[in-house]
């Protein structure tokens, strides 16, 4: 089921303010993210910057999430870029190591719950901000 869906954002004043201050932008971003999947995908979101630190098994997952009709657990990994026009934007952001960890750390986040989950999805949310700010939702990294 892998899609991709982009959409126009319409920011707040707060929202356009967090994307411009320099430390706030990762954060801004993820709140987006969180409001694009509760509002359009209708997720529900299980947790934020869950962390881990076992050994050499390190990292962050941004947004969890579950499809309540489905039973899914979804891990998105939210990448936000103020330059879409270089480097790629934040699509490009998410390297093959990245993915790598991605799944690693969502396995243990997985052992932690207890296996209560009937299906686990990665997804991809990247923000490019502009004049113009895009959020495009990759369904299934794979």
């Amino acid at each position: 089921m892998d899609t991709t869906t982009a959409h126009q954002v319409t920011l707040t004043e707060a929202e356009r303010e967090a994307l411009i201050c320099h430390g706030a932008l990762g954060r801004a971003g993820e709140a987006l993210a969180a409001r694009h999947l509760g509002q359009e995908d209708r997720l529900q979101v299980l947790a934020r910057n869950w962390r881990i630190s076992d050994g050499a098994l390190r990292g962050e997952l941004d947004l969890v999430a579950v499809d309540p009709t489905r039973g899914t657990l979804v891990v998105c990994e939210v990448k936000t870029r103020r330059d879409a026009d270089r480097f790629g934007g934040a699509v490009a952001a998410l390297d093959h190591r990245k993915h790598r960890q991605l799944r690693s750390i969502t396995a243990a986040f997985l052992r932690e719950q207890g296996g209560r989950f009937a299906s686990v999805r990665l997804d991809l949310v990247a923000i490019d901000v502009g004049r113009r700010p895009r959020l495009t939702h990759i369904v299934g990294l794979g």
